[in-house]
């Protein structure tokens, strides 16, 4: 049974796997609802008549868009500094470290991690093989394997 949680407090990606020490930042996923939000709060939708036809158009304030996004991704950082000034994690340093290339793409990669697994699903999966005998998947047939 995977057994899934409400609270999204996010997983902690260090810059050196081995050294703990030097750092990092705990990411966590949007739910659909927060993205929900980020949309209503971020575009706008007009309608105007072309041609006999209500044609919508769009706005996205783009800044307000990354700067609640980069604010809801990035939970807490260890060990992060600027110019070498160490930076405490507010939602106004989240912007200015998000605008420092290196930063944006370790930030970027590990979001992209997070949302290619699904870690409740994989746990659940693992559970379920250890919970079989001959560690096969419980119901599989010799042609599944």
């Amino acid at each position: 049974m995977a057994n899934f949680d409400s609270k999204n407090e996010g997983t902690w990606f260090f810059f050196d796997e081995n050294d703990e020490s030097l750092g990092g930042v705990q990411l966590r996923l949007l739910s659909p609802k927060e993205e929900d939000n980020i949309e209503r709060l971020t575009v706008k939708k007009k309608q105007k008549p072309i041609r006999g036809m209500l044609v919508e158009s769009k706005t996205v304030d783009e800044k307000m868009k990354n700067r609640l996004t980069y604010d809801g991704w990035i939970v807490n950082w260890k060990e992060v500094s600027l110019d070498g000034k160490q930076m405490s994690c507010t939602t106004e340093n989240k912007v200015k470290m998000m605008e420092v290339t290196d930063f944006a793409r370790f930030v970027v990669d590990n979001i992209l991690s997070l949302s290619e697994t699904n870690k409740t699903i994989d746990e659940a999966r693992l559970k379920n093989l250890r919970n079989s005998s001959d560690g096969k998947k419980q119901n599989q047939t010799v042609s599944d394997v």
